[in-house]
């Protein structure tokens, strides 16, 4: 009898790991393959480029969706979208265009706002 005890707790522990075992694998399968309307729709490429931490539970964060960088504001209870813009060039593309890959961050905020850099006067 105790012969029986010991089989069926063998059985039964075996079919516990195995059932186990199928559900990681399907967690693992299914993590990988990424399915629903996130990877559907493209959206499954997002990351976080860069974040800044301004203030206690308080950042501004660029993000990357596709083609599109955002700028958002994060808090503790929200998270404002502050400006979208489109990717910039990859610098092998900047450098087939002509446009110098190596400007400085002071030549492209006077370029983008329309005044000369100081020293360049």
């Amino acid at each position: 009898m105790e012969a029986d005890l010991a089989a069926n707790a063998v059985k039964t522990a075996g079919a516990l790991i195995l059932i186990l075992g199928v559900i990681v694998c399907l967690f693992y399968v299914l993590k990988k393959a990424r399915f629903g309307p996130a990877s559907a729709a493209g959206m499954s490429r997002m990351r976080i480029l860069s974040s800044l931490s301004i203030a206690p539970k308080r950042s501004i964060a660029l993000v990357e969706i596709r083609d599109e960088w955002l700028v958002v504001g994060v808090g503790t209870d929200s998270v404002t979208l502050l400006t979208r813009m489109n990717r910039p060039e990859e610098p092998a593309a900047a450098e087939a265009t002509g446009t110098p890959a190596a400007q400085s961050f002071r030549t492209l905020l006077g370029n983008m706002t329309g005044r000369a850099p100081r020293g360049e006067e």
